[in-house]
């Protein structure tokens, strides 16, 4: 599946999702072609233009998603509602991207990329920002 692809899916799984925080933001589509050295934490911090040494925490999508998709027992219909699309959000991200995690770069306001290889060894996913106080 070539980048195009990929996009398309990606952007019509998380179509008008937020990402809950302080502030509820969208995701967009985000691509990066394979690094000349192993992918790490690094190479995320590089991508994201942060200074090396920043810290970054690496989550499965499980742990990242996993308020967005186990909605309280008193949440309303709309609230339900979303938690299946976060469901099938994480499965598509999982059905495209090889090793797929979440990558949150910290700061009080921090970039987070789910990031995974693609067929071709380039890199692709979705990032979001989460503000945490």
């Amino acid at each position: 599946m070539n980048t195009e692809e990929i996009k398309k899916e990606l952007m019509q799984a998380s179509e008008g999702l937020q990402m809950l925080s302080e502030t509820d933001e969208t995701f967009e589509f985000y691509y990066h072609e394979k690094p000349d050295k192993p992918f790490d934490e690094e190479t995320v911090v590089e991508w994201d233009g942060k200074p090396g040494g920043t810290k970054v925490q690496v989550l499965t999508l499980e742990e990242f998603f996993r308020n967005m998709t186990n909605p309280h027992p008193d949440a309303d219909q709309v609230q339900k509602q979303n938690a299946a699309r976060f469901k099938q959000l994480q499965a598509k991200l999982k059905e495209l991207l090889k090793d797929v995690k979440a990558y949150k770069v910290s700061d009080m306001t921090m970039p987070v990329y789910l990031i995974g290889q693609t067929e071709n060894g380039d890199y692709a996913g979705l990032k979001t920002l989460v503000v945490e106080t």
